[in-house]
């Protein structure tokens, strides 16, 4: 699939981007960061950017979401994931998951023992270099 055809599922035929996306607020997020990662002069890519940003912008003034899914939009407007640092979005990601009624407690402790035991080995190369 091609980028052309990416926007023939997301315009009219006219040009203007479908209303319906507004709707999936997931879809829209992930919209946006990818519209992060196009070549500079890609004025769809652009035009995608603003769109989503717009509408994610009324979805967080709206009171129509959950209060997790309005901090997910508002950290994702204020800094693209690809520009963000690996280690600090994963430990943000676990606490973020803690949170949820239905998380896996097996892979929550999975996922906190790994984070942990990355960050002992780092800290030991640190203490190694200095």
């Amino acid at each position: 699939m091609t980028k052309t055809d990416i926007f023939k599922i997301i315009k009219n035929q006219n040009g203007s981007f479908k209303e319906s996306l507004s709707k999936d607020v997931k879809g829209m997020l992930s919209l946006y960061e990818a519209s992060h990662l196009a070549f500079q002069g890609e004025s769809l890519w652009d035009e995608t950017r603003e769109f989503t940003r717009t509408h994610l912008n009324d979805l967080i003034r709206s009171d129509d979401l959950s209060k997790d899914v309005a901090e997910e939009i508002r950290h994702a407007l204020e800094l693209p994931l690809h520009q963000r640092m690996n280690r600090l979005e994963a430990r943000r990601y676990i606490e973020g998951y803690a949170k949820r009624s239905d998380a896996n407690q097996v892979l929550l402790e999975f996922a906190k023992w790994d984070f942990n035991m990355v960050q002992s080995t780092l800290q030991s190369d640190l203490k190694d270099l200095s």
